[in-house]
């Protein structure tokens, strides 16, 4: 096993591969984040994260590796068929391939129901991904929570996220009562409505890199996450954690004049089970399936049709799929 926590000495293994192509493939669900409480100043990224509050959903991402020997490193990615620059997805092969002690092409493929930065969680799956499939391909022996923790730290030291990996690794509704990466960090399970579905709605415009690095907005987060979360250990349920989502987000001033009206539309409307996703100009209701239309007719009225997405939670997390 490679050990990679920062500070301690490097530990890595030679690893050989056949010269013919190698595939792997994990699907990791989406991840709506609530409400969090930001922890990054420790020196080793696996400490820093975040507590919080939020759920998995069923929309995802399906990670497809090819690696093959070379004399030099490359590294491609696909987001849905478009080659794209993901930092994050580079950051996991990299220390994997640094690691392992190998040179390799490596194309990452991510076929994916989740759009890029509005919040859904898409590079918390992307990460986790290739860290599962690229990891099965390097070592089959790889423990689940080692693998995931690559996924961690190349969210972490990119500012990309702090809490996604952790709670993608497990799925379901969840508080993260403890900061850090899998096998650090801990996260304590609440039980889901069985009748409710999740439609989101969501755009670019709220950056996570800005917003995680700017010293008023972490102020006010920080602030207002630690007592939100204090009153969710405290009475752990589903209800709990809308109410207190609802309060975190009036609190911090991230809302989009597009945000506040959406909000003030679905709870005039009974959807009172609605607030705004951390982080994007991005909004999540939970309501009965029978429902669905009249939250999407509100929705229609801020977002295009393609910001909005109907989908389900998912009570499963990550995992490799053949």
């Amino acid at each position: 096993m490679v050990i990679f926590i920062e500070g301690s000495e490097d530990l890595t293994l030679n690893i050989e591969l056949t010269p013919e192509k190698r595939t792997a493939r994990a699907f990791v669900p989406g991840h709506i984040t609530g409400l969090f409480r930001i922890y990054d100043t420790h020196k080793d990224p696996l400490q820093r994260g975040s507590m919080g509050a939020g759920f998995s959903v069923a929309a995802g991402t399906l990670t497809t590796i090819t690696a093959i020997e070379t004399e030099e490193p490359v590294i491609t990615t696909k987001y849905n068929e478009r080659n794209i620059q993901a930092l994050v997805t580079e950051t996991v092969v990299e220390k994997l391939s640094d690691d392992y002690n190998v040179t390799l092409s490596v194309e990452v493929i991510h076929e994916s129901d989740l759009p890029i930065g509005v919040g859904f969680g898409a590079s918390g799956a992307g990460a986790l991904g290739t860290a599962l499939a690229f990891s099965s391909i390097l070592a089959p022996e790889i423990d689940f929570t080692t693998a995931s923790q690559y996924a961690h730290y190349a969210e972490v030291v990119n500012h990309a996220g702090l809490g996604d990996v952790i709670a993608q690794t497990v799925g379901g509704l969840e508080v993260r009562t403890k900061a850090g990466a899998p096998g650090i960090g801990q996260i304590l399970n609440v039980a889901i409505p069985d009748d409710l579905v999740v439609v989101l709605a969501g755009s670019t415009g709220l950056e996570t890199k800005g917003v995680l690095t700017d010293p008023e907005s972490r102020d006010r987060i920080n602030i207002e996450g630690e007592k939100s979360i204090k009153e969710i250990i405290a009475n752990p349920s589903f209800k709990s954690i809308v109410r207190y989502s609802k309060e975190f987000s009036n609190a911090i001033g991230l809302e989009t004049p597009r945000i506040q009206s959406a909000l003030t539309n679905l709870h005039a409307a009974g959807f009172v089970s609605s607030s705004m996703v951390m982080l994007g100009d991005s909004v999540f209701c939970l309501c009965d399936r029978n429902e669905i239309p009249e939250v999407q007719s509100i929705f229609h009225d801020f977002w295009d049709d393609n910001e909005i997405l109907v989908t389900s939670f998912s009570r499963d997390g990550g995992e490799l799929r053949g």
